[in-house]
């Protein structure tokens, strides 16, 4: 007896061609998945269908694309080497699997999915690629933050330790200094301001290393209220003690700030210097730093740049992720710029980089103030939020 199914198989085989390629034009065009068809035997291999979902996530209407090859959908930030392999795969009418940047019809970028597949029936006189792609963007930043908060955690547990050992070694350091330092024969020779340095580096290495689990932790600690300039002034003197003789260093703007801020000095000290070091490793330890701080409306603008070559055009994504590095093994932690990228956001901050339109790299700081409800006739009504 037949069942159901028998009876359903029975009526899809005894469809006609013409009603099953309809139907299976509106299941693609329903397709959740951008589908697109390229005829290879046209010159340039142009486009002959594109689904629905196609025009919604690129943003382009059928009639805009028909007839054209889908490079059009490529701009300034799609990886070339992924276009030539794809090239080179489609010249051998093999299937191929890429991810590549691509961009909607308003110009913003979104990371595409694309899977190419042949479809070659000489009987039939088809030679096509079938394409599906998927809008990938928000997944990846998903899997980005997730890879970044395990980083972080791994941090975590790495700076419970270091932080543990460097300050046994520390104490004698800030101990022996300060009696070395206050004794009558220091006190009177030539080489007082370098001991008097000693002491003052061991002491923020010692606040550094009480500041990285917070960091880590993304936590932020609140202090008494000081005037930005000084707050600033003393980092900048301190992280300045880091730079070669080679390098020099030129302070804009920093007096004019009157405003207060409630940043840690060690949180300020580690974003200094390893802007710094930075700075001075990519210079060679020849050249200038500048530094500018200004304040506009409710945010305190902060930029250093130096004199170096710049950064390259493919690193600059990269720049402030943790362990990430471009300096020769044993040579870099890949910790610094992603330390000072974790402080500022923890100020609830940004910062960025950019390359100079001369030469040199320019790290710029945007940093919001809060204005303090309380006011009094010694504060001024605003404070750094930082």
């Amino acid at each position: 007896m037949p069942t159901s199914f028998d009876n359903k198989a029975a009526s899809l085989s005894a469809m006609s061609e013409h009603a099953l390629a309809a139907m299976l034009r509106v299941a693609v065009d329903a397709s959740p998945v951008c589908i697109s068809i390229s005829d290879m035997t046209s010159p340039d291999a142009p486009l002959i269908f594109v689904n629905k979902e196609f025009c919604q996530t690129t943003g382009y209407g059928p009639h805009e694309v028909i007839g054209r090859n889908c490079r059009f959908l490529q701009g300034e930030g799609t990886n070339r080497d992924t276009v030539s392999q794809m090239r080179a795969a489609i010249e051998k009418r093999e299937p191929i699997s890429v991810e590549m940047m691509n961009y909607r019809r308003s110009g913003q970028p979104f990371l595409n999915r694309l899977e190419l597949a042949p479809v070659f029936n000489p009987a039939l006189g088809i030679d096509a690629y079938v394409g599906v792609q998927r809008d990938i963007t928000e997944f990846r930043a998903t899997e980005a933050t997730r890879r970044e908060r395990e980083k972080m955690e791994a941090l975590g547990r790495l700076a419970s330790g270091f932080s543990h050992e460097l300050n046994n070694l520390l104490q004698p350091i800030m101990i022996y200094g300060k009696l070395l330092s206050t004794s009558p024969e220091v006190r009177d020779a030539e080489f007082t301001e370098q001991m008097g340095t000693i002491v003052d580096c061991a002491t923020a290495a010692g606040d550094v290393t009480a500041k990285v689990l917070r960091f880590a932790r993304s936590g932020v600690a609140s202090t008494h209220p000081e005037p930005i300039s000084q707050r600033l002034g003393e980092a900048i003197r301190m992280a300045s003690r880091l730079l070669p003789a080679g390098v020099s260093l030129e302070v804009i703007g920093l007096a004019e700030l009157e405003r207060l801020c409630t940043v840690d000095s060690a949180d300020l000290l580690q974003v200094f210097g390893n802007l710094f070091r930075n700075a001075s490793d990519a210079m060679n330890g020849e050249g200038r730093i500048r530094v500018t701080a200004f304040i506009e409306g409710s945010t305190l603008s902060l930029s250093v740049s130096d004199t170096g070559p710049g950064v390259p055009l493919h690193v600059i994504s990269r720049l402030f992720e943790p362990f990430f590095s471009t300096k020769p093994p044993g040579q870099g932690t890949g910790l610094g710029l992603s330390t000072a990228y974790g402080i500022v956001h923890g100020w609830g901050g940004s910062i960025a980089v950019q390359n100079r339109a001369g030469s040199g790299a320019e790290f710029i700081l945007s940093i919001p103030l809060q204005q303090n409800t309380e006011h009094s006739e010694i504060e001024p009504p605003w404070h750094a939020s930082f």
